[in-house]
């Protein structure tokens, strides 16, 4: 098959657009000589924007849609679908499958528009704007992705690889942070999470660090973001000693890679460390790990069975949802558990 021009939709959060990473690159060791374009929601360009697969970006900021906003000003959509009207496709592939991915791909000129099957999407009207359907199957959410190239020669399974090209800005930001910590050991927690059914209490992730300094003799680097500052506060009530950092994608991605254990619930942040090559401990409430989870066979994600698993749920009527109920000694031995076994995989 002999394509030219891709052009790939995949408009969801940092996490959904992670997922899709592998197939994409499937498709690039295919055919090499093609050109791809990503269109990305713009809070998730800039992991996309080092990938080397892809050769151009067009950030959409599509947040607010369903409601009338963001649609003129600074944010309108409107460059951007300038942009995707520029070039024509032999080949437009929708990893999102939503009315407003669809809609794009809609745009887009080319006779060739691949998308999921009716039965596979949450908003099945969406179906309608495509030419070929997928049937998105059951497993990992980047192996369902990695279905929508199988029609184009992409061979199953795909591997599962993320070939980012950091800027120089992101290793730099690294190293002055392991230079902080004079070279010790770290591991790294990430507190927060989109979802209230997701968290886990900020004060018990600060007692897992401190068993893991004291037991473990690894130092702890809190991960977090703009509207985070207070949980790392209560972090810093219970563990005075934590490192507190700020990072954008790409400094969390280069600093990542040199952690010791990332901690995290079901989040982007531990979506962009497993796709680095760090060892990863999940907390798994409302979504399944079989289709959601970390990347690596190691990689471990704490799940409760329990009649509401895997709602995907964003609220509980529980104050303290059972699902996200894992003791601090059960989170602890978990990491530990990682630890020896990625210590037992550097000496192999």
């Amino acid at each position: 098959m002999s394509l030219q021009n891709v052009l790939v939709v995949k408009l969801g959060a940092i996490g959904d657009t992670i997922h899709a990473i592998p197939a994409v690159s499937a498709l690039k060791a295919l055919l090499p000589d093609c050109q791809i374009t990503w269109c990305v929601e713009t809070r998730s360009a800039a992991m996309v924007e080092c990938l080397s697969p892809v050769s151009r970006v067009i950030r959409l900021h599509t947040h607010g849609w369903r409601h009338g906003r963001h649609l003129a000003g600074s944010k309108s959509p409107w460059r951007s679908f300038r942009d995707i009207r520029d070039t024509r496709y032999d080949v437009v592939v929708d990893f999102q499958g939503l009315l407003k991915s669809a809609a794009v791909v809609r745009l887009a000129r080319t006779d060739h528009r691949i998308g999921w099957a009716r039965a596979s999407l949450r908003e099945p009207a969406a179906a309608r704007f495509y030419d070929e359907h997928v049937d998105a199957g059951s497993g990992h959410v980047i192996d369902r992705c990695a279905r929508l190239v199988a029609p184009l020669g992409v061979t199953l399974p795909v591997p599962r690889v993320f070939p980012f090209q950091l800027p120089a800005s992101a290793a730099v930001r690294a190293e002055k942070e392991r230079g902080a910590l004079d070279g010790r050991p770290f591991i790294m927690i990430n507190p927060g999470a989109g979802w209230p059914t997701k968290q886990w209490p900020a004060e018990h992730y600060a007692q897992v660090g401190r068993l893991v300094r004291e037991r473990l003799a690894r130092e702890i680097v809190v991960t977090h973001g703009p509207r985070e500052e207070h949980l790392v506060e209560r972090m810093r009530n219970e563990d005075s000693r934590i490192r507190p950092l700020r990072l954008n994608l790409t400094e969390l991605a280069a600093l990542a890679g040199h952690a010791d254990c990332f901690l995290s619930g079901d989040t982007g942040p531990m979506h962009i460390a497993s796709a680095s090559g760090a060892p990863v401990v999940a907390l798994f409430g409302p979504t399944d790990p079989d289709r959601n989870g970390p990347f690596h066979p190691d990689d471990i994600a704490l799940h409760r069975t329990l009649p509401c698993s895997n709602s995907y749920k964003r609220r509980c009527d529980e104050a303290m949802h059972r699902c996200m109920d894992f003791t601090v000694e059960e989170v602890f031995a978990a990491v530990a558990r990682r630890l020896q076994s990625a210590e037992a995989a550097s000496e192999q």
